[in-house]
């Protein structure tokens, strides 16, 4: 991991920064995620309506964090990251906190951010969260912050490949 050098920064996000935050997360899954093409289109054509749903959130006392690129060259590339953390709506959740979104665009991947997003998010508190089954670089990076895999699996829509998303979780009694 190079070592941190001022580069990127975390901060609270604001209103007008949720819509290039989602448009960081349908770059972020062409970059992560092996799906089609057309997946990664209909990506593109959610972001309007992800903004949304996270402006309501954000108004309803949510939390999104933004990574901020400060050598960043055109404004549309200042961010690269968004992490929310929230209070599970899964009737089984292993823990009350779920990390619900966290994405790092591969320019900022290496840096160590990553880690500082992490603790922003959700700190050392008991948490779960759901990552795509095969992502080793996501499941290693998670495993190295005390999560592990707990069983729990999601089919994802068969548009996206016949996948699946696990649950990795921290912090509960079963651990200990």
């Amino acid at each position: 991991m190079r070592p941190l050098s001022g580069r990127f920064r975390i901060k609270q996000a604001a209103a007008e920064e949720l819509l290039p935050a989602a448009r960081v997360m349908a770059r972020a899954w062409r970059e992560s995620f092996p799906f089609s093409d057309e997946v990664f289109d209909r990506q593109d054509q959610l972001v309007g309506a992800s903004a949304r749903r996270w402006d309501e959130a954000n108004r309803r006392g949510g939390y999104f964090w933004v990574v901020v690129d400060s050598q960043a060259e055109v404004e549309d590339e200042r961010l690269v990251g968004l992490a929310h953390s929230r209070v599970s709506d899964d009737a089984d959740a292993p823990t009350p906190l779920e990390l619900h979104l966290f994405y790092l665009l591969d320019v900022a991947k290496g840096s160590g951010i990553a880690d500082r997003l992490l603790e922003m998010a959700i700190g050392d508190a008991p948490a779960h969260l759901w990552v795509l089954e095969g992502n080793q670089r996501a499941i290693g990076f998670y495993e190295r912050h005390g999560f592990a895999a707990d069983g729990g699996r999601r089919r994802l829509p068969d548009d996206l490949g016949a996948r699946s998303n696990i649950r990795m979780v921290r912090g509960t009694t079963e651990q200990a």
